[in-house]
């Protein structure tokens, strides 16, 4: 996936490295984000055995998790401070099995929309293609 990516201004980049740090799922699993910029995520996760499903490979939904997750960050650098979004819809091809090694997920957002914002995302192992796929997000503006 070849994006420009903007860096973000540091108070916009320390405060989505505060929601990265307080959200329970990415530290559960051990996501980290080794870059962010104005619509764009870069998510690495590990393989360990606890992400595994019954025959050793990295469980299909952790993989899209990774990817939803990398998505939504992407989208935070666009959003006004206190407005939420949701995922609506997710659409992603599994096109190879992950089994050790670290897993890469880089998301832009493709539209950002009013109402509806589109996110693109691929994730890698090294230069394999896993999986690929688009997430949209319904904007919540004022409700929690």
């Amino acid at each position: 996936m070849q994006v420009n990516i903007e860096p973000l201004a540091p108070e916009l980049e320390a405060d989505i490295r505060q929601k990265l740090a307080a959200n329970p799922f990415i530290k559960f699993v051990g996501i980290t984000a080794p870059q962010l910029g104005k619509g764009f995520a870069r998510f690495l996760l590990p393989f360990k055995p606890e992400l595994a499903n019954t025959i050793g490979l990295m469980q299909g939904g952790v993989i899209a998790a990774l990817a939803d997750e990398a998505v939504a960050y992407a989208l935070y650098s666009l959003v006004a401070d206190g407005e939420t979004f949701n995922t609506v819809e997710m659409k992603i091809n599994f096109l190879g099995a992950v089994k050790e090694g670290e897993v890469t997920a880089e998301a832009h957002i493709a539209k950002r929309g009013r109402t509806i914002s589109l996110g693109e995302f691929e994730v890698r192992q090294a230069d394999r293609l896993v999986a690929k796929g688009l997430c949209t997000y319904i904007h919540l503006t004022g409700k929690k």
